[in-house]
């Protein structure tokens, strides 16, 4: 385990998360909790030294650093927990108090983990000596419930772990534009989590935390998800949740920004918008329309905040009678948003091509920066070994059509069909593999890898059969 038992010299406390916290009387044996709201609004109202440290738990991954500050500063024996509780994590907080974590250090009742490096009889200690007062909708009476509370004995000998959750070896990449997909949300997870662990940049970030991160990474979802695949780690109460949110035209007090109120009623100079409607009257107006849009980003307001939206626009767009949604992500952690963005991002387009009576088509995400942060890699790379590594990837017809493979007068014969079957009129000659697929390659009719190296084998297949004199008979996908 990666803990001291005496303060280094060099140490400052709390150990994560310094810059972002708002600390107070050092002897004091209270933390406040703000969740979502900004911590500046809950903290004016208590007295500096009625508090030892107050912050945000936006994340239930939070709870990590949380516990390990505590651990390295046991007097604190209260959090007095408070705020918009937007993702849940302030309900995980009293699940892990309350029933503490199983087998797999997963959160009773919750997802996400405790890190390896806490050990267990810690993680008993602070669940036995650490009271969260739940102010969650009462925040009035959070003055008065600080003021009952008494400064108390250190619960245990300070422990200084220092160390999040800790990465396999880093892959390098200069790609700057990735580009997965997937017939579902869970499928397209997997692929994504893969990507960035793979291929990302371990880089510092805003909120003094590491993160692995790879920039523009464009994912397609192209159905929809019959149920909730186990590795999600959410639930249906988990999504409504969240889609209460959403889907909410109001903003919980103290809480920088809601998508919901920034989509269904953005405050502009001249008055109150709708952007979905009035995307919608666009789009039912003139189908063909590239300024079906709405954008969540407020210059004013978000420039020089603290917590400013990820999602930052949307954009509709309807090809083959069909609604296309397109999301950019200007900052999007993937192992703890992604999932409950793309389910809600998901839901709107398909309560909109409802309204346009036509189906729903591809969702597709644009993450700028595509992150995982440091406390959730082991998780991860869990999760995409026992789900995804060393699994045949699932065939799916190329949009751009299919090729018909001959050998015919002593020469290879490609010949380019749509996925309707009729002929594009792009055939190929020659009797070398090599110089065929990458003529094919050139003219990008191939969209999908697994396809790609289907041609490849096929035209490999044929200049082996030509060379040898036989007859050559096209494999299936």
């Amino acid at each position: 385990m990666a803990c001291i038992q005496i303060w280094p010299d060099d140490m400052e406390w709390p150990i994560f998360y310094r810059d972002e916290l708002k600390l107070g009387n050092p002897d004091s044996s209270v933390g406040i909790c703000t969740l979502w709201t900004r911590k500046e609004i809950i903290h004016s109202k208590v007295p500096e030294n009625k508090y030892a440290v107050c912050g945000n738990l936006y994340t239930v991954q939070g709870i990590n650093p949380m516990l390990k500050n505590i651990l390295a500063k046991p007097t604190i024996r209260y959090i007095a927990l408070c705020g918009a509780d937007l993702m849940k994590s302030g309900q995980a907080l009293m699940n892990f108090v309350s029933s503490g974590c199983d087998s797999d250090r997963k959160i009773i009742g919750s997802s996400g983990y405790i890190d390896s490096n806490v050990d267990p009889c810690l993680i008993e200690s602070f669940r036995s000596h650490v009271k969260v007062i739940d102010l969650r909708g009462k925040e009035e009476e959070l003055p008065n419930a600080v003021e009952k509370l008494k400064n108390e004995q250190p619960f245990m000998e300070a422990v200084f772990i220092t160390e999040l959750e800790t990465r396999p070896a880093e892959m390098k990449s200069g790609e700057v534009a990735f580009k997965v997909r997937g017939r579902s949300i869970a499928d397209v997870w997997l692929k994504a989590l893969d990507v960035v662990m793979k291929f990302g940049e371990e880089k510092q970030t805003e909120y003094q935390a590491r993160q692995n991160e790879v920039i523009n990474l464009v994912t397609v979802i192209e159905g929809d998800d019959e149920k909730i695949a186990p590795w999600l780690n959410i639930t249906e109460k988990d999504l409504e949740s969240y889609f209460a949110t959403f889907f909410s035209e109001e903003k919980p007090e103290g809480v920088e920004y809601t998508y919901g109120n920034r989509l269904l009623k953005y405050a502009t100079p001249s008055g109150i918008v709708n952007q979905v409607e009035n995307a919608l009257k666009r789009l039912k107006e003139v189908p063909h329309t590239r300024r079906a849009v709405a954008v969540t980003w407020n210059v004013e307001a978000d420039s020089l905040s603290k917590d400013p939206p990820c999602i930052t626009q949307i954009v509709w767009s309807i090809k083959g009678n069909k609604l296309y949604e397109t999301a950019i992500i200007r900052s999007n952690d993937m192992f703890g948003a992604w999932p409950l963005n793309a389910f809600a991002l998901r839901r709107l387009q398909r309560q909109m091509a409802k309204e346009l009576e036509m189906e729903a088509g591809k969702l597709i995400t644009v993450s700028t920066s595509a992150h995982i942060y440091e406390n959730n890699w082991k998780e991860a790379k869990a999760i995409i070994d026992k789900y995804h590594a060393d699994k045949p990837a699932a065939f799916s017809e190329d949009e751009n059509g299919y090729f018909i493979v001959k050998v015919e007068n002593g020469e290879i014969i490609v010949e380019h069909y749509t996925r309707e079957g009729l002929p594009t009129g792009y055939v190929f000659r020659g009797n070398k593999a090599q110089v065929l697929y990458r003529r094919i390659i050139n003219e990008n009719l191939i969209s999908m890898l697994d396809h790609a190296a289907y041609i490849g084998h096929e035209l490999a297949r044929a200049e082996m059969v030509l060379k040898e004199g036989k007859k050559f008979v096209q494999d299936e996908a």
